[in-house]
């Protein structure tokens, strides 16, 4: 499965199955009643724009999947 990611040096936007689940502390419901996944996201191999290995908050994916196809 690819997940879409956005370099945060760069800006630009990049497809990658190479990252692992980090810091998951399962889903945590608000006070308002509003669920959201705590873990952290990180890239196993290199950003292809950068260089650099970065890890990301679940909340900051700009999408839970990759292309259609890969599921």
């Amino acid at each position: 499965m690819k997940f879409v990611f956005v370099c945060p040096k760069s800006g630009q936007v990049f497809e990658t199955g190479a990252f692992c689940i980090a810091e998951n502390r399962g889903v945590v419901t608000g006070t308002d009643g509003s669920r959201k996944l705590e873990a952290k996201v990180r890239l196993t191999s290199p950003c292809p724009f950068c260089g650099k290995h970065h890890e990301y908050e679940a909340a900051e994916l700009s999408c839970p999947f990759g292309k259609e196809s890969d599921l």
